[in-house]
């Protein structure tokens, strides 16, 4: 599977993983051709929840006026496009006010003909997402779990979470979220008590025998900087970076 195949599997798989917050929260989102923003008017300042994805560069020109009118609507003061690396779109965003800051490595893997060993602990299966909330938000910081909850506390068929516990307390999970014959991986995380001890990688193996079992062909993230070794380790490779453009009014 090459990599730009990867790419849009995991840019498919987060358009539906927001669309399925705003189905059942307080995620906002706009939908246009070849496009769709969030937005989370709760949270106005944390840019991490205002967020556009596109599919072709003309698509998201022709719609930078709308967007801009979507997020002054609902007073959200700044928000971000993610640009894929090779994208054209850098002369049209600059002209609009959009300024690059940062960039977030995507990763994929093939199922198909990627060697996984299984877990060497056992992982428990979790109902809910509610204990991903604190595990997030104390390895990221507090802003990581908005996301969270709105409908955290609500079972899916589509999501499966598995976690590590220890003497009653979760110290590390992570979640799956199927999108036809792909895997998205979210909210992977471990207590800062647990750290150094393979505990995510166990969790990622499990999350990913299981995807294949379910005949799932690629799983996708996007991954933080703490935890794009775990990754690599599991089979992931990198498929670029994909820049943060953000608009900020005033």
């Amino acid at each position: 599977m090459t990599d730009a195949e990867l790419e849009a599997r995991l840019r498919a798989n987060i358009v539906a993983f927001k669309q399925f917050q705003a189905s059942h929260g307080s995620l906002r989102s706009l939908t246009l051709p070849g496009l769709s923003a969030f937005a989370q008017p709760d949270h106005p300042q944390a840019m991490s929840q205002q967020q556009v994805f596109f599919h072709e560069a003309e698509a998201l020109e022709a719609a930078l006026p709308a967007l801009e009118d979507f997020y002054r609507s609902l007073g959200v003061q700044l928000w971000r496009v993610w640009v894929p690396p090779g994208s054209p779109v850098g002369p049209a965003l600059e002209r609009a006010g959009y300024r690059p800051e940062g960039s977030t490595p995507a990763m994929g893997v093939s199922l198909e003909d990627t060697p996984l060993a299984p877990p060497g602990i056992p992982l428990e299966q979790l109902a809910t997402q509610e204990e991903l909330i604190p595990l997030n938000a104390e390895a990221f910081g507090p802003s990581s779990s908005i996301e969270l909850r709105a409908w955290h506390a609500q079972p899916y068929a589509h999501v499966r979470i598995r976690g590590v516990r220890e003497a009653g307390q979760l110290v590390a999970g992570g979640m799956a979220f199927d999108v036809e014959d792909t895997a998205g991986i979210y909210l992977v995380a471990t207590a800062t008590t647990a750290r150094n001890r393979g505990l995510a990688s166990e969790v990622m193996r499990g999350l990913l025998l299981e995807a294949r079992a379910r005949n799932q062909r690629a799983a996708v993230l996007q991954s933080t900087t703490l935890g794009h070794g775990v990754y690599r380790r599991v089979g992931f490779r990198d498929l670029g970076a994909w820049v943060n453009w953000v608009r900020r009014l005033g």
